[in-house]
């Protein structure tokens, strides 16, 4: 218990170097809510897979990030299974055809449960190799029975820097950088469609940054989901825009 508390005083203590005092509020609500436990007590998800895609990862443990000259990188979480599933299973998309990307993938559970679906090729880009060799092996022991893709494609790099390929595409972000990267990288996706218009979802789950991609013109909204006060469990899903295309988002999604 006595380590726990050095902990989370530690951590407490990095969080608002970092993020600044406006920042202590959301660690103390993080710590108080113990929400992550509680996801992982109700899915059981490493457990029962044989994986390693819990706890809350920051940014000052992850050296090869570079962290301290970098403010734009957030803290890992994994995403609750279930919630990843809400949401694919929202999108009605063509068996095989789309490329699922994660930017921020961290240990990989939304590639995992990504694979749950028919996409054509799951990837994912992460910046820290501590993350990232963990999820390349968390992809080598997951294989539940209904598991539909098993093409992955794990980068470990900058996710601005990242070149979208040709195929339609879902791209996931959990909150995963600040500002400027997140600029950046739609900036790289309206070049990619303006090259090569195809079809192309984003989904955006805590966020904090929206009002980029709803300032984007080659983006519409198409469904937004969830509460301020449970920001882990609100996301926003864009779509984007071609001229006489018809939204693709499932019939039990409203916007």
């Amino acid at each position: 218990m006595i380590v726990r508390l050095a902990e989370v005083f530690r951590d407490g203590v990095e969080f608002v170097r970092r993020y600044g005092w406006p920042g202590a509020p959301i660690y103390l609500f993080e710590v108080i809510s113990q929400r992550v436990g509680r996801s992982e007590r109700a899915e059981n998800f490493d457990a029962r897979f044989g994986t390693d895609t819990s706890a809350v990862i920051y940014p000052w443990q992850l050296p090869s990030t570079g962290f301290e000259r970098n403010p734009e990188i957030h803290p890992y979480e994994g995403v609750p299974a279930r919630l990843v599933r809400e949401i694919l299973g929202c999108l009605a998309l063509r068996p095989h055809e789309f490329v699922f990307v994660d930017f921020g993938s961290g240990k990989g559970r939304t590639l995992l449960v990504a694979s749950e679906f028919p996409f054509g090729k799951i990837v994912g880009v992460e910046l820290a190799s501590e993350l990232h060799q963990i999820a390349e092996e968390n992809v080598r022991r997951y294989r539940p029975v209904r598991q539909q893709c098993r093409t992955f494609s794990l980068h470990c790099r900058d996710a601005a820097e990242y070149d979208f390929g040709p195929q339609p595409l879902v791209l996931f972000m959990y909150n995963p950088f600040g500002k400027d990267t997140l600029r950046r990288v739609l900036a790289n996706l309206e070049a990619s469609l303006r090259a090569m218009p195809r079809e192309a979802f984003v989904v955006y789950l805590n966020p904090r940054f929206e009002a980029l991609l709803r300032n984007a013109p080659f983006l519409r909204r198409v469904r937004k989901s969830g509460v301020w006060w449970r920001p882990w469990a609100r996301y926003a899903i864009y779509q984007a825009v071609r001229a006489g295309a018809q939204t693709s988002v499932g019939a039990d999604c409203t916007v």
